[in-house]
């Protein structure tokens, strides 16, 4: 699926690093941070339902509607694909499901592995590609500060570790007016297996009726390379990344457990792309 790209303006600054070499990866390996990998350097960050609105043409006025009708027919057909439903309160769970299973909701994926953002970063690369870093807890507290002045009751809860009570206050935070600009980092409180084994977690902008970059561009400081960050991976250094990744077991494997993922891994790296000089 195509990715935004566009020259950015001065008030777009993103604070950027290039990697020289592959041992400057470990250097931004840091507690508390969350990334995600592109396969091109240039995209800006967009969640699944913000492609779908610009795919679409959807008006800006429109899109929190039919953001609210896309999850209502996933709930109502959810019963007949799965034993397991979500009650109906637990509005992360459900928006984890649908992004899972491919629907556009507005929760983009993050890791709190670096080295998992770089590989899907790298995975598929022709180019240059890039890993982008965002402070967590700088994100919450910003975001709950957010939230709070606008009104929104019992956010405080997105600062502490995943209980059952964000579900329910994720629906005053995101699904009920007024519209808050602001990026959350938040899962759901049951995880799926995919958001396990890839030490998944989501971002969540406050409006998704605006582009994920006006969310997180609304946060105090988020130029500072204290809390936003690109990661830029020349091509250069694919094999050389993709081989210590490969001996970290950080494949898509490890990241999609079962045959498929083993499979496609293959075509990815292997040893004897590098076959070993006697």
């Amino acid at each position: 699926m195509s990715r935004r790209t566009r020259k950015p303006a001065e008030s777009d600054y993103i604070a950027e690093v290039r990697l020289n070499n592959g041992d400057d990866l470990h250097r931004y390996a840091m507690p508390g941070w969350l990334y995600r990998g592109h396969r091109k350097a240039d995209w800006v960050i967009e969640s699944s339902i913000e492609r779908c609105f610009t795919r679409e043409n959807i008006p800006e006025k429109e899109r929190y509607s039919l953001e609210q009708e896309l999850l209502r027919d996933f709930k109502r057909a959810y019963h007949q694909y799965a034993a397991h439903v979500p009650g109906d309160s637990a509005v992360i769970e459900w928006l984890a499901l649908m992004e899972h299973h491919g629907a556009p909701t507005r929760c983009v994926d993050f890791s709190y592995s670096i080295y998992v953002a770089a590989y899907f970063a790298l995975e598929d690369a022709d180019a240059d590609c890039a890993v982008w870093a965002i402070n967590g807890p700088w994100a919450s507290k910003a975001s709950v500060a957010a939230l709070r002045k606008a009104g929104k009751k019992g956010v405080e809860t997105f600062l502490k570790p995943t209980v059952q009570e964000q579900e329910s206050i994720a629906a005053e935070a995101f699904l009920r007016t007024p519209h808050v600009r602001c990026a959350v980092p938040v899962n759901p409180y049951r995880l799926n297996e995919r958001l396990r084994t890839q030490k998944g977690i989501f971002v969540v902008p406050g409006d998704c009726r605006l582009p994920f970059m006006e969310n997180i561009q609304a946060l105090p400081h988020y130029q500072s390379a204290d809390n936003v960050l690109k990661i830029v991976i020349p091509i250069g250094l694919r094999r050389t990344l993709l081989r210590q990744l490969y001996h970290m077991n950080v494949s898509r494997t490890s990241l999609f457990p079962g045959l498929d993922g083993y499979a496609k891994s293959l075509g990815v790296y292997h040893p004897s792309f590098e076959p070993v000089k006697w």
